[in-house]
């Protein structure tokens, strides 16, 4: 699985106007990563806040590729994936800090179990509390569970391994169906799988992991959480409407393209339907409306 002499793991960050936030994150990458051959790939996608040289100013280790337009997410870890050596692909949000060494604890769960096509490690905010980042793919039944509260009934331990990692509390290791692209680590033998060696580029941002993660699980392989082993994630203003606007946009372009039309419409109604009747989300009813435009519309508004 791994190639013997190679470079363990290629580290890909992608930065666009996050000098600041970019550079702890690579700073925390030298500071805590040891045991393994690792390679820094910083890709800047057009950034205006600063040259991009003063990254490999301070950081000279690093490999630098400077995108002369912002091409997004998952088309600026493409280009740094070209570059990459690694028997082992780590795609790092710029806004994530280690405070340990995850990387190598991550590659060893990959290098002892060939049947893991992806592999995170859990996300946690600044004051400690866990980011929630195990989710099902969409799926009409867990959407009517979820409605009907069905969940509370089967005890906490249960509820992540019966729905595909949702409903649980992230303080277990566990197989889910699908994790964020905060802290996603792969075998690089994955990108064959792939058309150009690229990963899937449909969304400039936002749902791409998701769709990475379909894919790599209808390749056979599992997506494992390891909950030993944690990272700070700055999880930035992901909370305003515009954004929310488009996360669920994405995500119904994805269903449409996968499941097709009349299963991507039906779960969006029971999806507003679920945020119309839950008064504890910050944004409930804001989503509910959004989900029902795409119920209507195919789009949002």
């Amino acid at each position: 699985m791994f190639l013997a002499g190679s470079v363990d793991v290629s580290i890909i960050i992608v930065n666009y106007n996050t000098f600041k936030l970019t550079c702890s994150c690579i700073d925390s990458i030298i500071r805590f990563t040891k045991d393994i051959e690792y390679e820094i790939i910083l890709v800047d996608n057009a950034s205006s806040e600063c040259s991009p040289n003063l990254f490999t100013e301070k950081f000279q280790s690093i490999k630098l590729i400077a995108n002369p337009e912002n091409s997004g997410f998952a088309k600026g870890n493409n280009l740094g994936i070209e570059m990459a050596k690694g028997s082992v692909v780590l795609l790092l949000n710029s806004d994530v800090v280690l405070t340990e060494n995850s990387v190598a604890k991550c590659f060893e769960v990959l290098k002892s179990n060939d049947k893991i096509g992806v592999v995170t490690c859990m996300l946690k905010f600044p004051d400690g509390t866990i980011q929630k980042q195990c989710q099902p793919l969409p799926s009409v039944f867990l959407a009517i569970v979820e409605l009907f509260r069905i969940h509370k009934l089967i005890p906490q331990p249960q509820r992540g391994k019966m729905m595909g990692g949702v409903f649980f509390d992230h303080k277990t290791s566990i197989y889910c169906d699908s994790v964020w692209g905060a802290f996603f680590m792969f075998p690089a033998k994955v990108l064959e799988r792939f058309e150009n060696r690229k990963l899937p580029e449909d969304f400039f941002m936002y749902a791409e992991d998701l769709m990475w993660c379909y894919r790599i699980r209808k390749m056979g392989y599992r997506i494992y959480y390891d909950a030993d082993t944690s990272v700070i994630h700055y999880l930035g203003a992901s909370s305003s409407v515009s954004i929310l606007k488009l996360k669920h946009l994405n995500e119904y372009r994805f269903i449409k393209k996968y499941y097709g039309l009349l299963y991507a419409k039906t779960l969006v109604l029971i999806r507003a339907l679920l945020y119309f009747t839950n008064s504890r989300h910050t944004y409930a009813s804001e989503i509910a409306k959004i989900y029902l435009s795409l119920f209507f519309k195919g789009k949002v508004d």
